[in-house]
């Protein structure tokens, strides 16, 4: 489950867990909170990625709506979407933060015929925004 974190000021990733651990511990016991086996698997101070059993999602949708304030800081907590699997989740539901560059991650490919940063890899399917343009014409080229 993708989340979004609006909030009054900073919130630290251990306090915001804190925080869910005992809303869950609160709405649905110690028995509830093992079943669930809730986890985060990343935050960046806005967005955050939790992962959690497949049975419990209106259970963990319930967790972060009830949690109003994190060390008297307001926050809102917003679902922005649920998938099967983690990659899928960040995929569709966490927003592109920084260009690709070659200099910041190394997602470029240099082949002869053309270049270009890699913007998605989908098996041997590469998605590619070409240096070039017109390098590409007459291949089953889209731009989106």
């Amino acid at each position: 489950m993708v989340f979004e974190l609006l909030s009054e000021g900073e919130i630290s990733p251990k306090d915001l867990m804190g925080e869910i651990i005992s809303s869950q511990l609160s709405l649905f016991g110690d028995v509830g909170a093992a079943k669930n086996r809730l986890r985060m698997i990343a935050f960046n101070g806005r967005y955050g990625l939790i992962r959690f059993s497949h049975a419990y999602g209106q259970e963990t949708r319930a967790i972060l709506a009830t949690i109003h304030t994190i060390h008297g800081i307001r926050v809102a907590l917003h679902t922005k979407g649920v998938s099967g699997t983690i990659k899928s989740a960040t995929e569709k539901y966490l927003p592109r933060l920084v260009k690709l560059s070659a200099a910041s991650d190394g997602r470029r490919i240099e082949l002869r015929d053309v270049s270009g940063c890699i913007i998605r890899t989908h098996g041997v399917k590469v998605d590619l925004c070409p240096d070039e343009r017109n390098k590409s014409t007459g291949s089953d080229t889209q731009y989106l």
